[in-house]
């Protein structure tokens, strides 16, 4: 299973990005995308940026990654990272 992180594109390359995001600095092929611009934000899987991200999507990624962390951490209470999911209780 891969996971995506959601990254900033920095400098353009011809088809390749410069990207950061989660404390990561990346070089991205962006044969996928249309009109990639410096400033957009793009969810970057294996080297490749796959689509655009809304700022609120990546706040929503972003959010959700830091949940899985926190359990592997063994923090039990996630509510906090999933506020679009229903409360389990």
């Amino acid at each position: 299973m891969c996971l995506g992180i959601p990254m900033q594109i920095i400098e353009l390359e011809g088809a390749f990005a410069w990207c950061e995001g989660r404390g990561r600095h990346e070089r991205l092929s962006t044969l996928w995308l249309e009109d990639v611009a410096v400033g957009d934000w793009v969810y970057a899987v294996l080297g490749q940026a796959r689509e655009k991200l809304t700022i609120e999507r990546v706040i929503e990624i972003n959010l959700a990654l830091d949940g899985l962390t926190a359990a592997l951490q063994g923090e039990t209470d996630l509510d906090k990272y999933f506020p679009d999911l229903p409360a389990s209780k």
